[in-house]
């Protein structure tokens, strides 16, 4: 009697293993706290838009400024300024008021640049930490599984051995169904593919202009969505930017299906996430942060070829 008290007992314990294992949704403070985007701004910006460039400035910007430059200072809104510099040739105040306009607006597009550099940064490591979280929640499983198949043999076996020594072969044959049902559940719970899972909404998706191809969200500031857009800024040929990261972003399962269950999941609202897909979108946000940085070294030439100006 003891023996099948202990066998029961037994049973309780791995089917209270098995009852949290199966529990794959997670929803605890830390989940909250990094499912929750406090990486957005506090206040909305308007965004400065884009100044057109009369065609006699074009012609005259072009003299002294390469294209590459040229491209530069439209989005930058500089042709005011530059022209302003050039037409006063014998006036150092106007051209001290000028070069200090032109380093007003060049601040202010870096200023935006970072901003958008930073809240990249700040989402990437968020959701990378939430990813992190849950893969540690995913190996404490997998070794509570091990463990529970080991417990869960070893009882099959003792109990069994005992069922025969004392001729019950009721018992024998209970235990050996259950023990192989047990073995069964295990071990397909040790081969999930995903582990647990978390919900997260998206409410500021800045991956999703990017995969879309359009700024409706106002979430990049004129100057820098238009430079994104621009194919004289990209290491390929014929090919912006945002079409070269949208490219790259192919790797991660995704096709140009319209509105594939994945898309929707990384670029519209979010929904339910496991590990794998977390650390994907992770990965998008700094690939995205490092392309936005880049941008940079395209205008040391620019700053360049202003400190030359005469």
């Amino acid at each position: 009697m003891k023996i099948i008290l202990l066998t029961i007992r037994s049973f309780l314990f791995l089917s209270v293993l098995l009852l949290t294992a199966c529990s794959t949704l997670i929803n605890n403070v830390q989940v909250h706290t990094l499912t929750t985007n406090y990486c957005a701004p506090n206040v909305a910006y308007t965004s400065i838009p884009i100044q057109e460039i009369a065609a006699s400035d074009s012609i005259q910007i072009r003299k002294i400024f390469s294209y590459h430059d040229f491209v530069l200072i439209k989005y930058l809104n500089l042709a005011e300024p530059i022209m302003q510099y050039l037409g006063t040739a014998n006036s150092a105040t106007l051209k001290l008021a000028a070069r200090q306009k032109m380093t007003e607006r060049y601040m202010l597009f870096e200023t935006e640049l970072n901003a958008i550099a930073a809240e990249l940064d700040c989402n990437g490591e968020r959701i990378d930490k939430l990813a992190g979280y849950i893969d540690e929640l995913n190996a404490k499983t997998q070794t509570r599984l091990t463990v529970a198949s080991i417990l869960l043999g070893a009882v099959t076996a003792v109990t069994a051995v005992t069922a025969t020594t004392v001729k019950n072969d009721g018992l024998n044959n209970g235990l050996s169904i259950a023990g192989g049902v047990g073995t069964a559940v295990l071990g397909f719970m040790t081969l999930n593919p995903k582990g647990k899972k978390v919900k997260m909404q998206l409410q500021r998706n800045m991956l999703e202009s990017i995969w879309y191809q359009n700024n409706m969200a106002q979430i990049y500031p004129s100057s820098v969505w238009g430079i994104l857009s621009e194919k004289k800024f990209s290491n390929a040929e014929n090919s912006s930017l945002i079409e070269t990261m949208r490219q790259r972003w192919l790797q991660y399962g995704l096709d140009d299906e319209p509105d594939s269950p994945l898309q929707q999941l990384y670029f519209k609202n979010g929904g339910t996430f496991a590990a794998e897909e977390l650390h994907d979108l992770a990965n998008m946000h700094n690939e995205l942060q490092a392309t936005i940085r880049s941008i940079q070294q395209d205008m040391r030439s620019l700053i360049l070829a202003i400190h030359t100006l005469e």
